[in-house]
């Protein structure tokens, strides 16, 4: 991403607006779909992350679903870029359905 995108980013969320992206991988053979979700919270930012075997979706047998507080959008954006599959590229404001409610951890 360029600077341009990542201050883009950056406005959004300061501004209230939840970042999202819900989206298919491929791990070891299968597939697996996830959520990744960030807004600002009061004066944190969180960060929603879950996946899922394909296979497991009926059953809704999650193999991660976790929300993590950081105190820095810096530090939000690091760790999704370092710990799920999603590109910042693919966050993108979120209209209607969010991805996750912030007020619970």
């Amino acid at each position: 991403m360029n600077l341009m995108e990542i201050n883009y980013l950056k406005n959004k969320v300061e501004n209230g607006s939840q970042l999202g992206s819900r989206f298919s991988f491929e791990r070891n053979g299968y597939v697996y779909w996830s959520s990744v979700g960030l807004q600002k919270w009061v004066d944190a930012y969180k960060v929603y992350v879950d996946e899922i075997k394909e296979k497991n979706m009926a059953a809704e047998e999650y193999e991660r679903e976790e929300t993590n507080s950081f105190l820095s959008l810096d530090d939000a954006l690091l760790f999704i870029e370092l710990n799920t599959q999603c590109k910042l590229s693919d966050l993108i404001p979120c209209k209607g359905q969010k991805i996750f409610n912030p007020r619970f951890e």
